[in-house]
């Protein structure tokens, strides 16, 4: 027995050597693209299943389908177990495994129940064949646990994916067939291994998952604040830049209201200065003795009744001057305008309306009193006022 237990060693030695010596030594196809890398020992990977399901069946653990390197991201990222299955198809026990333990309903539902994440390749195929130098995978079937481990006596350092456990078919433990007899890589025995060591590595990755929930809950918090915070500042923003439009609005009103009244004033300005220089331009009323005049009789429009004589040479415009100048009658001789304001067209706010038969009569500058025969030899006239809406149009 001592001298089989030598001779096995020996060989698995010189065995190991050899594989180190052709993957190191012997030249092989570069492939220096990372993402060609993963790309290749994904599809190797699933080939690895596909050929496991056309041997073996449907019924086998949910093999993660992409690379080696992957699997190891990932059962890291989730703080999950992995356990990693190496095989050689020129092995003896290998059909036997994947057969009666990797089909196994036990072990299958017990690693679909916790969790743990499953990856298997054949060491023909690099990615595998480099995981078995890694691991130091001496004789095959293979398995390892690999679970992530603080790194002991360095409180500060980043957690590293650490193997656990290693579970082989070696002359060397063969004391624990006594405990197994239907082998060390049986179904009862890879859920023993396995319950052992989610027990032992269990809790801290249970810390591993609340501490990244602590984080998550503490960023979702942050996030909710800063959210907040964006909200009621774009609330402020929005409220100031209202108020900003508000107060906007109001100025433009304001200054649109100014403009008008500016407008407003000169053209009232302007008119009543066009009324003084108007004024000076009347002409006087003529004598009782003088011929050819008229005498026209207004009824104004505060109800007071006024009579002037006009000759006949005197224009129909004439009379409106009369008319729209007749308040300024006293203040004449103190306030007379030189010459008329400039930019500025006037425009009468009253109309001489004939009642009986209701006639109107527009202020016409060509037109004379002789060639209107109904103000000859006299005329009553009212004076209608017009609606003032559109006064000062014509001075903007």
């Amino acid at each position: 027995m001592v001298l089989m237990t030598i001779v096995t060693a020996c060989f698995n030695l010189v065995k190991n050597v050899l594989r180190i010596f052709i993957y190191f030594v012997l030249p092989r196809p570069a492939i220096v693209d990372p993402q060609a890398n993963r790309a290749r020992d994904s599809r190797l990977t699933e080939k690895f299943i596909q050929n496991f399901e056309e041997k073996y069946g449907n019924v086998r653990p949910d093999f993660f389908r992409e690379s080696y390197s992957q699997a190891l991201e990932r059962a890291k990222n989730d703080y999950r177990f992995l356990m990693v299955i190496l095989e050689a198809d020129e092995h003896d026990d290998t059909a036997k495994f994947n057969k009666e333990t990797l089909t196994s309903n036990d072990l299958i539902s017990y690693l679909r129940d916790n969790e743990i994440l499953v990856w298997a390749g054949n060491v023909r195929d690099p990615e595998a064949f480099q995981a078995s130098v890694t691991l130091q995978a001496t004789t095959f079937p293979f398995v390892a646990i690999i679970v992530l481990q603080a790194p002991h006596g360095s409180p500060g350092s980043s957690p590293k994916m650490t193997v656990v456990d290693r579970i082989e078919d070696d002359l060397s433990v063969h004391k624990c067939w006594l405990l197994h007899p239907q082998g060390l890589l049986s179904s009862d025995f890879l859920i023993a291994r396995l319950t052992m060591q989610t027990h032992r590595y269990g809790p801290g990755l249970q810390r591993f998952r609340m501490d990244r929930e602590e984080r998550e809950s503490a960023r979702q918090i942050r996030e909710q604040q800063d959210y907040a915070y964006l909200a009621s500042l774009q609330a402020d923003q929005e409220k100031e830049r209202k108020a900003h439009e508000i107060a906007e609005l109001k100025r433009l009103e304001q200054e649109r209201a100014r403009k008008e009244a500016e407008a407003r004033q000169r053209f009232l300005e302007n008119r009543e200065k066009w009324r003084r220089w108007c004024l000076s331009k009347l002409p006087d009323e003529p004598s009782r003795d003088e011929k050819d005049v008229t005498r026209l009789s207004f009824k104004l429009a505060n109800g007071e009744r006024v009579v002037r004589r006009f000759r006949a040479d005197d224009t129909i415009e004439t009379i409106y001057i009369f008319v729209d100048t007749y308040h300024l009658r006293e203040a004449a001789t103190a306030s007379v305008v030189p010459q008329p304001p400039k930019d500025y067209t006037h425009k009468y706010d009253f109309l001489l309306v004939s009642p009986f038969p209701r006639t109107v009569y527009c202020a016409d500058e060509s037109k004379t009193i002789k060639e209107e025969r109904s103000f000859w030899p006299s005329a009553n006239l009212i004076v209608e006022v017009m609606s003032d809406e559109n006064e000062g149009d014509d001075d903007e």
